[in-house]
Parts: C-alpha cells; sequence; structure tokens
C-alpha cells in the first residue's frame, strides 16, 4: 500500500467509523427507551425495586439491541459515508485520480471486517451471558437477590414418550431436576387425548420422577382424581430434556455443540439448534456485505438519479438482505432448508449481487 492509499485509508475509515458507533449508540439509545417505557411497571413492582433495578435491566438489555442492529448501523453509516463523499465530490476526485471503485471501497471492506470481529465475540462473550441472566431475572418477575442460576429452562413444551409435556419451568438443584406447573397429555393411535394430569411440581431423582399436587382426568370415562404425589413412570432424561429445551441465544457456542451431540446421541431432531450455531457465524458475516450493497450511494451518474435516490437503494438492498436472512433462518429451524443453506445463502446471494453492482459501476 502506498502512503497515499494509506493516508486515504485512514481518512475514510476513521470517517465510517465514527458514523457507525454514533447511529449504534443512537439505536441503542431510542430502542432502549421504548423498550423500558413497556417494561418498567413490570420491573419497579417487585419488592424493593428502584432505580438501580433499572440501571441493571438496562445493562442487561442494552448488549442485545446493540448486537442485533450492529449490521444495519454499518450499512448505514456506509450510505451516509458515500453519500457525503458524493455530495462533496471527494469520489469524484478520487475516481478522477485513477482509484477504482474497489480501492475506494477497501477502507470501508477493512473496517467492516474488524467491526464483524468485534461483533462476534461481543457477542459470544457479552450479549449471551446477559440475554440468559435477563431471562432468568424475567422469568421470576424481577426479584432481588435472587440465587445464581444453575440453568433454568422456561415455556417449555415437548413430546417425549407418546407424552405431549408442558411446563413453566425446569430448574436443577444439585442433583436433582425440578419441574413446575406441569400438564401431562397421553394420547390414543388417533392421536386424541385420553388422560390429563396436572401437578404442581415434578422432581426427577434417583433415576425417577415424582409428581406433586396431582390432578387427573380420564378424557374417555370423564373420572377425575386427586393425589399429594405420584409415581411418572416416563423415562425422559434430564440431560435430554435441557438439550431439547435449549436457547440457542443463551448459550455459548462450545455448549451449544455439545447440546447438539447430545440431540444426536438420542436421535432427537437438531436442525434448529443447528441453523442456530451457524447464525451465530451468518449474521456478523451480514457486516462483510453491507459496503457492496451500500456502495451504489456513493458511485453512478448523476443523471440516472439524484444522490437522495441512491442513498435509498443502498439501504433498501441491505435491508432486503435482513429479511432474507431471516426468512432463510426461519425455514432452515422449521427443517423447510438444509441449516448451512439457511444460515449462508443469504449471505452468497447478496454477496454475488454487490459484486455484479461493483464491476456494473467500474465499467
Amino acid at each position: 500500500m502506498n502512503p497515499s492509499q494509506g493516508i486515504f485509508t485512514l481518512y475514510v475509515g476513521r470517517m465510517f467509523l465514527l458514523r457507525f458507533f454514533a447511529l449504534l449508540l443512537f439505536f441503542v439509545i431510542i430502542l432502549q427507551m421504548l423498550d423500558l417505557l413497556n417494561r418498567s411497571s413490570d420491573i419497579l413492582a417487585a419488592d424493593g425495586a428502584g432505580a438501580s433495578s433499572l440501571w441493571h435491566y438496562i445493562s442487561l438489555r442494552a448488549p442485545q439491541i446493540a448486537s442485533q442492529f450492529t449490521p444495519f448501523a454499518a450499512l448505514l453509516a456506509i450510505v451516509f459515508t458515500l453519500a457525503g463523499l458524493s455530495h462533496t465530490s471527494e469520489i469524484t476526485i478520487m475516481r478522477a485520480a485513477g482509484m477504482s471503485v474497489y480501492k475506494v471501497l477497501f477502507p470501508f471492506g477493512f473496517v467492516c471486517a474488524v467491526v464483524a470481529i468485534g461483533h462476534f465475540i461481543f457477542h459470544e462473550t457479552v450479549t449471551v451471558k446477559t440475554s440468559e441472566a435477563l431471562d432468568y431475572w424475567e422469568a421470576n418477575d424481577y426479584a432481588l437477590n435472587l440465587p445464581d442460576d444453575t440453568g433454568t429452562r422456561t415455556n417449555i413444551w415437548i413430546q417425549f414418550d407418546g407424552e405431549t409435556i408442558s411446563a413453566e419451568s425446569a430448574a436443577r438443584f444439585g442433583d436433582a431436576v425440578l419441574l413446575t406447573e406441569v400438564t401431562i397429555r397421553n394420547s390414543d393411535d388417533l392421536g386424541l387425548i385420553d388422560n390429563f394430569i396436572e401437578a404442581r411440581a415434578a422432581r426427577y431423582q434417583d433415576g425417577g420422577w415424582r409428581l406433586y399436587g396431582v390432578k387427573n382426568l380420564n378424557a374417555v370415562s370423564l373420572e377425575t382424581s386427586q393425589s399429594e404425589d405420584a409415581i411418572w413412570t416416563n423415562s425422559l432424561d434430564p440431560e435430554f430434556l435441557f438439550a431439547l429445551t435449549l436457547k440457542p441465544d443463551q448459550t455459548s457456542i462450545t455448549e451449544l455443540m455439545r447440546k447438539i451431540r447430545q440431540l444426536n446421541q438420542d436421535r432427537a431432531d437438531t436442525r434448529e439448534a443447528m441453523t442456530s450455531l451457524l447464525s451465530r457465524i451468518s449474521k456478523p458475516l451480514a457486516t462483510l456485505v453491507m459496503p457492496l450493497l451500500g456502495a451504489i450511494a456513493g458511485f453512478g451518474v448523476h443523471r440516472q438519479g439524484v444522490l437522495l435516490a441512491r442513498a435509498v437503494s443502498g439501504s433498501a438492498l441491505g435491508f432486503t438482505y435482513f429479511v432474507a436472512e431471516n426468512f432463510g433462518l426461519a425455514l432452515g429451524k422449521l427443517g423447510a432448508l438444509p441449516a448451512i443453506i439457511a444460515a449462508f445463502s443469504p449471505f452468497a446471494f447478496f454477496m454475488v449481487v454487490g459484486f455484479s453492482i461493483l464491476l456494473t459501476m467500474e465499467n
């Protein structure tokens, strides 16, 4: 890299980076304020809650917002920077000096690569932990002085061993596992419910399940019964239960991979978990596509349209990418697409589209 190219890279890269952080901060502040307005009454309803509870909620929620909107902030920062350089004719001067489109976009690509790496590290070291802590806090109605979370699951719904099982939560207590507000539905060969069991809690210990506060309804004879406790003969293993109810956005990559191996061993469906695992890589990579999609804002002949129209077109391309990405991930989690295609096909497709735009502008 010659000295002039280095100066240009530093100049444009710094300009883009400042706009990126300003936009990201703007998104975090605005969306955090809106979210806090919606949740503040619930947070302050807990015994002893005050301003410290609100600040604690912000510290847990803000990393989620920042991680989610990093690629979008990068897109808008690129559009604004290129539109500004085009408006002041600086891109025209660069092109007249013999710089290709690729050299003009190099600072954006370099900074976006740094942002993508930083996004991945931030998500894995900060966002995952705060998401898990926030979910645990919300499940306990924002109560103060909660004990450490030992792997709580909430809103459980699974089918196993011929039964449909739902529970409000599942938590570990030493060697035991406790389910709360348990509902068990047994179905016949036609899929109709023939037995319905409600229990205040279910505890797994010493290799078996026991229900507490049991209410039983026989849907065929319409007979009901109640008992203080009862043996539950389902062979559901707690490790398998926690693997089935895994929340990928609250789990580290290493733990997620371990749970996927557990599901494979039990011959369970891993499509949702595998798609979520690959999305942890594909989402930070989205930032690398943004310079190609936003490039239309800074290049092009003025008679082809006003600057505002080109800026809007670049933003629309980036927004279309996010829509396609979320649509692909949804199809992957449903099993309609293989996980690797669902996670990376939008990235590959829009990379081709972006380079096609660059080739057109270069020519």
